[in-house]
């Protein structure tokens, strides 16, 4: 690691050349730990996987915007974020003010443990076809 408070004036001239290339060796690294590093010195924090600038007394996380590679956030991302496409699991929230279009099934609880609608006895299958239709007992049925 090279000491950025050198080399100096009365640096000799093989150490100047050493300390310039140590330096070259830092920045081109972006060294984690630089020995009096300028202002402003950016570093790959490898431990906590974030980039962080000097500001001449503490490392500072930089925020890496949407257009950057980043989210432009300021705290972690959620479960949600990082699920692949084929794999999500919701978990909880509430959905509204949206159009869904749906390829396949409505699968229930395989213990049946869902009900659907006020009063309404387990529901093992919906319908859909050119409305709702939500089987709520025997012989009775929801539609919209």
């Amino acid at each position: 690691m090279a000491d950025w408070n050198t080399p100096t004036l009365t640096t000799t001239y093989a150490a100047f050349l050493t300390a310039l290339q140590e330096r070259d060796v830092d920045a081109a690294t972006m060294a984690e730990s630089p020995t009096n590093p300028p202002n402003n010195y950016i570093r790959w924090n490898t431990a906590l996987s974030k980039f962080q600038r000097w500001n001449g007394s503490i490392w500072v996380d930089l925020v890496l915007s949407g257009a950057g590679g980043g989210t432009g956030g300021t705290t972690p991302l959620g479960t949600m974020a990082v699920q692949n496409a084929n794999a999500v699991a919701i978990t909880g929230g509430s959905l509204s003010g949206v159009s869904v279009t749906l390829a396949g099934h409505l699968l229930f609880d395989a213990d049946g443990t869902r009900n659907v609608g006020s009063n309404a006895q387990k529901a093992n299958n919906v319908y859909i076809k050119n409305g709702l239709v939500i089987p709520v007992g025997v012989d009775k049925w929801v539609t919209s």
